[in-house]
């Protein structure tokens, strides 16, 4: 359970940094008041659900596991996170898009910028690696980690590399 509630805690924070510094109490996500971990839904689900195109990246590992799930954003703004895992292998990429037109600056460290030209922060720590980006009125999350998100699994320049596939 402590492993459920760091993953979870891991993957709210890219979505947290690109509304919560702006009128944070009204525009963060919330998640259940339950312990049990959000269900997930079909990609298919998600895409019906919400009012942007969900682009995929191209995953460097076999995926075993794909979930999506919509985040309660209390009608502020939509998102959807999708994770790609193994479990066998203890992988998982995760992608959150967001629609938050919040404009408020990035935490992390500024770093290169992808092919279309959008500015990457990489907000990674010691358990998993993470970039951050705006395109085109979305702001996207990739975070990256092995072992129950207890190491990262890929470094910037590969995060970056994988980012590159959604753009």
């Amino acid at each position: 359970m402590k492993a459920v509630s760091k993953l979870l805690f891991l993957c709210i924070i890219p979505l947290l940094l690109s509304a919560c510094l702006h009128n944070a109490e009204s525009n963060q996500p919330t998640i259940n008041s339950d312990l049990s971990p959000p269900v997930g839904i079909s990609l298919e689900e998600a895409e019906a659900r919400t009012p942007f195109e969900i682009q995929q990246p191209s995953v460097p590992f076999q995926v075993t596991q794909k979930s999506a799930r919509i985040l309660d954003t209390n009608g502020k703004f939509d998102a959807v996170e999708i994770t790609y895992a193994n479990p066998d292998e203890g992988l998982n990429l995760i992608i959150m898009i967001t629609n938050s037109q919040v404009d408020t600056p990035p935490n992390g460290k500024k770093g290169l910028k992808l092919s279309n030209g959008s500015q990457t922060w990489d907000q990674g720590d010691g358990h998993v690696s993470a970039i951050y980006w705006r395109n085109e009125g979305l702001t996207y999350s990739l975070i990256s980690g092995k072992n129950n998100n207890l190491e990262p699994l890929y470094d910037y320049q590969t995060l970056i590399e994988i980012a590159n596939t959604i753009i």
